[in-house]
């Protein structure tokens, strides 16, 4: 039994160890959209990522269909980041989390409306040890509402991200 709690012990420290490799990061992000990201290490687990660009991503509206989703949005995610693996000149972080974000998009077949929303954030980040790069690749299914005069409604959304920063 003792094995039992030791081997537990070492596996949450593990996991929980600190993932701050850097204070800041700026760079640019892309896949289902591309904009300028900047993300920074509030705590030693915990990180804030802001970025601003332009959005295409694939959603299910009103209709159930899913429908090209197009726009500028702002993205704020606060996630929890920790230690995945290390060697070879690269440290691997996991990281999961949530995002709200905002914006003025427009739908095929739709009119332009704003739109506010909120999602989940998950993914892995690989920081250089010798450079000072990161790259990190995430998932983000979310749901928002748009908002505009005379309509209203809902999307399910969700974007892959890959992302490329500068860390300072």
């Amino acid at each position: 039994m003792k094995k039992i709690l030791t081997l537990c012990v070492a596996v949450i420290t593990a996991m929980t160890m600190s993932a701050k490799q850097y204070e800041h990061s700026i760079g640019v992000v892309a896949g289902s959209g591309i904009g300028v990201q900047y993300k920074t290490m509030v705590m030693d687990n915990f990180t804030i990522i802001e970025e601003f660009g332009y959005l295409g991503s694939l959603c299910a509206a009103g209709d159930g269909l899913n429908t090209p989703l197009l726009g500028a949005v702002d993205n704020l995610v606060l996630a929890y980041q920790a230690k995945a693996a290390e060697g070879q000149g690269i440290k691997l972080d996991w990281f999961v989390g949530g995002q709200i974000k905002a914006g003025y998009v427009g739908q095929a077949g739709a009119v332009d409306a704003g739109v506010v929303g909120a999602g989940a954030a998950a993914g892995i980040e690989a920081n250089m040890t010798n450079a000072p790069i990161a790259f990190s690749f995430d998932f983000r299914p979310g749901y928002g509402c748009f908002l505009t005069n005379g309509f209203t409604g809902h999307l399910f959304d969700w974007t892959l991200n890959l992302g490329v920063r500068y860390t300072f």
